[in-house]
Order: C-alpha cells, then structure tokens, then sequence
C-alpha cells in the first residue's frame, strides 16, 4: 500500500474496492511502522481509486476511532480524541484523511468500523482474539464490557456498505453489548468453566505495562499491555449502538451467544484450547 504504483495496478478496471489493509498492532519498535501504512497507504488507495474512475471505495477503519464510553453506547457521531498509542492513532488519522480526501477528490467513499471481531477464520490470533483465547482457556480474565461481531457479519456488513451505504457516512459494524457476567456465562456454557472478570485496579495495569515494556525493547515482542493504550481507554468500555447500520444497510448480525459459540469451535480447531475446554459434541442420534 505504501507503493502507489501498486495500487494504481490494482485498482484498475474496478468498480468497486474494498481497503481493508492496515497493521493489526498495538505495540511496534517503531510505531511509524504501524501508523503510516494506515494513513499513507489509504492515502495512495483514494488516490489510485480516483485516477482509475472506481465508482465507490469502501474503507475499514474501527470502533476505536469512534472511542470508549462510560455511560450509554457511542454511535458514528462520536470520534475518539484520545489517541496516543500507535495503533488508535493509525485509525483515527486514517480515518479522517480519508474523509478528507474524498471532499478533495470528489470521491465516493464509505467507512465502515468494525468492533470486536471474533469467530473463525483468524489464523494468527490478532489482538482481538488472542486475550479472548487466554479466557476460553481459563488462563485470562473477561477484561471489560464489550460488542462481540462475527467477522462473517463484518463482511456482510462491508458488501452492504458498498451496495446501500450512503456517500461520505460512517458506519460501526457491530454485535451485541455483553456485559462482564453474560459474556462469562457464554463461555463457560461452551467451555465447562467460568473465567475471571474483570481488571486490576489501574496502577497494577499501569505497573504491569511499564515492566511489560521495557521487556518488549529487549525481546522485540508485543507487551500484551502499554501506558498508551490505558491512556486511550481511560476507564472507557467499547460499546457501540450500531442502529444506524441497521437501519440504512439493512444489517443484521448474529447474536452474542452464536458469536462465541463459533470463536470456541474455531479456536479448538485451532489447538488453542485444551481438551477438557472443547466444546461438548452433542450425541449420536
């Protein structure tokens, strides 16, 4: 994406495209490695798009640039202005160049902004599903409140977008809020057992994400924990209010309960889940 001829080569001939490429971190050596293909490369996308006459460019951005709420659901009118770490930055610059750009260009663009993404087909556990993996297996607390989607519906929702999307809105492709106990429940009727609730208190996160780093500039590996990404969130939840993808896009996702029975059935698939935790198999006959 950082190759604008590339993209001029792929985006030839199309009437419609999807950008979904950006990196999925939230933790890099070089943070610029995580925020300029997002912003740079979506950049180069639009650009190529408008030359090659594309009818409508359909660009995922996230929930994390509408934010985090500590009342009542957020919806697309909202825009995070917290974004200090590299990967909530990527989002929201990318974002908002490409409402931008397409004032600038003349463009038909959409965005759709995806929440919790969960169920099959991750075969690298991003940071979405990895600590949602840690608490299938009884290894990792349910952090937070949260909006659980089926990357199933997701796609669904991105054709919807390109099909009945309104030029120039934003759209959050999302599930269903689950609080702490219903989405500890979930689990542990597909599993056989309950995992933790919650967080630490604030200072032990922010203790765990100093030593946490200071580790990852040795080793080179993702801390599972920064003081940006608390920054960010500060105390917030991601719940979202997606009625306004229901109403204009006609999208209907699937309900909490079937989005974790299918991330249970993918991660032991997967070998990410002992034994004991696989999902019961219902009998013969």
């Amino acid at each position: 994406m950082l190759d604008a001829d590339a993209m001029a080569a792929a985006v030839a001939g199309m009437d419609v495209v999807f950008h979904l490429g950006a990196p999925y971190a939230v933790w890099a050596k070089d943070p610029s490695s995580i925020v300029e293909p997002a912003v740079r490369g979506t950049e180069n996308v639009l650009r190529a798009a408008k030359a090659a006459g594309v009818r409508r460019v359909v660009v995922t951005s996230s929930c994390n640039a509408v934010g985090f709420t500590k009342g009542e659901p957020l919806d697309e009118t909202s825009w995070n202005e917290r974004i200090s770490s590299p990967y909530l930055r990527a989002k929201g610059e990318q974002e908002r160049l490409a409402h931008a750009l397409a004032k600038e260009l003349d463009l038909d663009v959409v965005m759709v902004l995806p929440t919790a993404v969960l169920g099959p087909y991750d075969y690298r556990k991003t940071p979405t599903m990895a600590p949602f993996v840690d608490a299938l297996r009884g290894s990792g607390p349910v952090p937070f409140p949260m909006n659980v989607v089926d990357v199933r519906d997701v796609a669904r929702g991105h054709v919807l977008a390109a099909e009945k999307g309104r030029r120039g809105e934003r759209y959050l492709l999302g599930g269903e809020n689950v609080d702490l106990a219903t989405l500890a429940t979930l689990i542990e009727q597909q599993t056989g057992k309950r995992p933790s609730e919650g967080l630490p208190p604030s200072w032990v996160l922010r203790a765990v994400a100093v030593v946490a780093e200071a580790a990852s500039a040795i080793s080179g590996k993702a801390p599972p924990i920064t003081r940006a990404v608390l920054d960010d969130v500060a105390g917030g939840v991601p719940l979202f209010d997606i009625g306004k993808a229901r109403k204009e896009l006609g999208y209907e996702p699937r309900g909490a309960a079937e989005v974790i029975e299918a991330t249970v059935r993918w991660a032991d698939e997967m070998g990410w889940l002992p034994k004991r935790a696989a999902r019961p198999q219902p009998a013969a006959g």
